[in-house]
């Protein structure tokens, strides 16, 4: 006997390992953010190689080394005939134009701050996208379950019917009528787990295939609260999208002050040195300098360029926070309307289509109601409770939505 109980334990040990745990949202939200993402890493690769930008920027230009023989007669090529004949080295060191050097490095890290906000921005937007997948499988699991009861109910009532119409009590449009609804759930079962395949497809994308299969739990998971209205809007200014255009707006402002660069003038050193054989060598040290006398029309248009270019970043941050405050109202108004019409089904339309389906077959029972209407308050009872669990889950969507936006303030 005790041999017995040991290997039954065992065998229940044995299916509890091999069955995977339920897939929880914060898992696979977690999963999702640890995961190497390319889509994220890309603009981890550009901010790093605009900061190697800008440290290449803000050192000096290269010198330009020369060597070369002067002041050869050409009569007879001796260089030892005339006193000026050399051979002579030299070395010309340029420096850019005012605070050019610092002012491009400056530009340089404004732009990859940019792309790190970027980066933020695609992890919120993965941790959506894995929110919906999920949320969407959850609700194709949740319907296929309440389809399967109402449909062992249907096929209940198939029997009762077939009993009643070989006793000679019903007609045979009963038996075809309650075959016909068996029919479609079952087709309704079917698209059921066609969609639920393509939802795993999605989730799959973040968290791996295996983990996108595993079960999920069948309780509805709690997200963080979203913040009231006002708090919500002032949020939007945090989110990593705009933080990414005010990043490009700084770019656009040290491209205005570079431009300014182009008024200053370019410098430039030159050092060299003559070596004359049984004469004293020469040497020569001269500064010249680039003036923007001649072209004053080209810096200006430049710097009304680098200008305009500052309005445009200015005004699609513009456009861009209207967006987010549009798409804010929208989810916000859907889920306070959402919320509505979940009490409204839980405290009346439920309970009513509880009632009406007891009641028929109560009266069904007694001979005072006909088969059809018995077939159409169960599915009645069943499409209320899907469009409750659909509203549940659309509420849960919106509030992924927002958090999006406002993002995950515990």
């Amino acid at each position: 006997m005790l041999v017995q109980i040991l290997a039954l334990a065992a065998s229940v040990a044995a299916v509890a390992v091999d069955e995977p745990r339920p897939l929880s949202l914060p898992e696979a939200v977690l999963i999702a953010r640890e995961a190497s993402e390319p889509s994220s890493s890309v603009f981890d690769a550009r901010a790093d190689a605009l900061e190697r930008q800008g440290a290449a920027a803000d050192t000096l230009p290269d010198p330009v080394f020369s060597a070369g023989i002067a002041n050869v007669p050409l009569s007879d090529l001796d260089p030892n005939r005339e006193p000026m004949t050399q051979a002579r080295i030299g070395v010309r060191q340029m420096f850019p134009r005012g605070d050019t050097r610092r002012l491009t490095r400056a530009q340089r890290s404004a732009e990859a701050r940019a792309m790190q906000a970027s980066r933020a921005m695609t992890d919120r937007q993965i941790t959506l996208s894995v929110r919906e997948a999920w949320l969407e499988i959850f609700f194709l699991d949740q319907s296929a379950d309440l389809t399967r009861e109402r449909l062992a109910v249907v096929q209940d009532l198939a029997e009762v019917a077939l009993s009643a119409y070989s006793a000679g009590r019903n007609n045979s449009h009963d038996v075809t009528r309650v075959d016909l609804e068996q029919s479609i759930l079952e087709a309704r079962l079917i698209d059921i787990e066609r969609s639920r395949d393509l939802a795993v497809a999605d989730l799959s994308r973040f968290v791996t295939l295996p983990v996108a299969r595993r079960p999920l739990p069948e309780v509805l998971p709690v997200l963080p609260p979203v913040p009231e209205r006002e708090t919500a809007l002032e949020r939007l200014a945090g989110h990593p999208m705009i933080r990414s255009h005010n990043a490009r707006i700084d770019a656009r402002e040290l491209g205005i002050d570079l431009a300014l660069q182009e008024y200053r003038p370019a410098w430039g050193v030159e050092a060299g040195y003559g070596l004359r054989g049984s004469r004293s060598d020469i040497a020569s040290i001269g500064v010249s300098v680039q003036m923007p006398l001649f072209s004053r029309d080209r810096q200006d248009e430049t710097v009304a360029s680098a200008r305009d270019l500052r309005r445009a970043a200015e005004l699609e941050r513009a456009a861009t926070l209207m967006d987010m405050a549009q798409r804010l109202e929208r989810e916000l108004a859907q889920l306070n309307r959402l919320g509505e019409s979940a009490r409204l089904y839980e405290e009346t339309v439920l309970p009513r289509a509880r009632e009406t389906a007891e009641s028929v077959l109560l009266a069904y029972q007694n001979e005072s109601a006909d088969f059809a209407e018995l077939v159409r308050s169960e599915l009645a009872h069943l499409d209320a409770d899907l469009a409750l669990l659909r509203i549940e889950v659309d509420m849960l969507l919106a509030q992924s939505r927002i958090l999006y936006l406002t993002g995950d303030v515990q």
